[in-house]
């Protein structure tokens, strides 16, 4: 029986349940989140339980510890949680990187024909098509159909939609699970075998087509150094990656009492290739000013909105991100006025493992810099250009070579102020930071309609799926 529900004048929402349907589970949610799927209350087709219609086989690993040498480095195939959320994710084919041998077969099971392999413990319903035999622990179960009526490439597109479901049938403990048994009652639509095939086909069509723009994206992004360095006429020198070029020596007299990383000795490669541009050189405090943060107590953050405090979080790469910020009383503003960012002022994170990263502040808001940040102003160059300079693999590489501190770096003010960079006249300047800007939106948009498209598929395969 499903529960009936009431809503109260007053906004809250109840529901009933017999005694009788109470199995093993005294949390509201479960059984709210059971009898309360779209796709299954409003569908024409057939529904029926999973048990009914799939076969549900647990994966087994009986040894403890699981970590016992021995049981490894076989020819068998052993299939972690981790491979099965990455295959979901991409849609591409199950990796692995452990193997049992015939020790740790016998402790474990060998799936051999197809099946879909669903995650049950801390990641909740993941599913991906396992096409060739491996072994798996208890923490996935194998899923084929035990008649005709379902396709095992359904069976898993179909879980991609009830994914937030079976999160919610996981009972609120530390670390989310369910079983088999919780499995069992979970209700499946069964269209006719010609709609789970269209709905496959259009929704790999789909994943297809996301994955291209996606690539096309990210071929854009990965191509933005190529081009400004190309611009600035700067040759980066060939690598020779073999292990003797590999290895570098330094005279002990230049290390005692000094800096022992590499990146500190390695600079020719970044010297080289600055001497290479088609523009003079000169120190970045010739043309900007630099302001440092001040160290904000946390008893001064306040929860409401107020003047906003951009720290080490806030920096993305080529911009500043405001979203979970940390706020400060709006009259901070002015007491500490000189820690005020403007508009166009450059954010460069000076320490920990986002040394180096640059954004921009364009935001037309109050905001102050907390410490271990910076702020390079300029009025008399393109700080768009600067900021996409400093962002280049070479700028950042030249970046922890000025760095100090080893496992915790940081970067000096005067470091900083002091890094040479390439200088075209403020027409190029304005031409390469508007070039780029139009390279970021080109795979800004492609990213949008990629995920766009995914979206658009979905609901038009949940229409299918539901008989419309």
């Amino acid at each position: 029986m499903s529960p009936s529900k009431l809503n109260r004048e007053d906004g809250l929402k109840i529901f009933f349940i017999n005694h009788s349907d109470v199995d093993g589970r005294l949390d509201p949610l479960y059984y709210f989140s059971v009898n309360n799927l779209n796709i299954v209350n409003n569908t024409r087709y057939p529904v029926k339980k999973l048990s009914e219609v799939i076969e549900m086989q647990r994966g087994r690993f009986g040894h403890r510890p699981r970590n016992e040498p021995r049981f490894y480095g076989g020819e068998y195939p052993f299939i972690q949680t981790g491979d099965i959320v990455r295959a979901s994710q991409s849609n591409g084919q199950i990796t692995y990187s452990q193997t049992l041998n015939e020790l740790g077969l016998k402790t474990s099971r060998l799936f051999s024909k197809p099946i879909v392999v669903i995650t049950i413990a801390a990641n909740i319903g993941d599913t991906t098509i396992l096409d060739y035999p491996a072994c798996f622990p208890d923490s996935l179960i194998g899923m084929t159909p035990k008649t005709n009526e379902l396709t095992l490439e359904y069976i898993n597109l179909y879980f991609k939609f009830i994914k937030t479901y079976l999160e919610d049938l996981a009972p609120q403990s530390a670390q989310k699970n369910i079983n088999y048994q919780q499995l069992s009652p979970v209700p499946i639509v069964v269209p006719p075998l010609e709609i789970q095939q269209r709905t496959v086909q259009i929704y790999q069509a789909a994943l297809i087509e996301r994955q291209q723009k996606e690539q096309q994206a990210q071929s854009l992004l990965a191509g933005i150094d190529a081009y400004l360095l190309a611009e600035l006429g700067i040759t980066l020198p060939q690598q020779d990656n073999s292990l003797e070029k590999r290895m570098f020596t330094a005279p002990f007299s230049t290390v005692i009492g000094g800096r022992l990383d590499s990146n500190y000795y390695q600079d020719k490669a970044v010297k080289i290739a600055l001497d290479s541009s088609s523009y003079d050189l000169l120190k970045i405090k010739e043309k900007c000013t630099f302001l440092s943060g001040y160290a904000f107590s946390s008893d001064d953050y306040i929860e409401s909105l107020g003047c906003y405090l951009v720290t080490i979080k806030n920096i993305s790469k080529n911009l500043i991100d405001l979203s979970n910020s940390t706020f400060l009383p709006t009259y901070f503003y002015d007491e500490y006025n000189r820690f005020k960012i403007e508009k166009n002022d450059l954010v460069f994170a000076m320490t920990g493992a986002t040394i180096g990263k640059v954004g921009i502040f364009e935001q037309d808001t109050k905001a102050l810099l907390n410490q271990r940040n910076g702020i390079l102003r300029s009025d008399k160059m393109n700080t768009y250009y600067l900021m996409n300079l400093l962002n280049t693999a070479l700028y950042q590489n030249l970046i922890l070579k000025n760095s100090v501190g080893g496992a915790q770096p940081n970067i000096s003010e005067t470091a900083i102020i002091n890094l040479h960079i390439p200088l075209p006249p403020i027409e190029k300047q304005n031409e390469i930071a508007n070039h780029i800007a139009s390279m970021r939106n080109q795979a800004k948009q492609l990213q949008t309609e990629a995920a766009q498209t995914l979206a658009d598929t979905k609901a038009e395969v949940e229409r299918m799926i539901l008989g419309e």
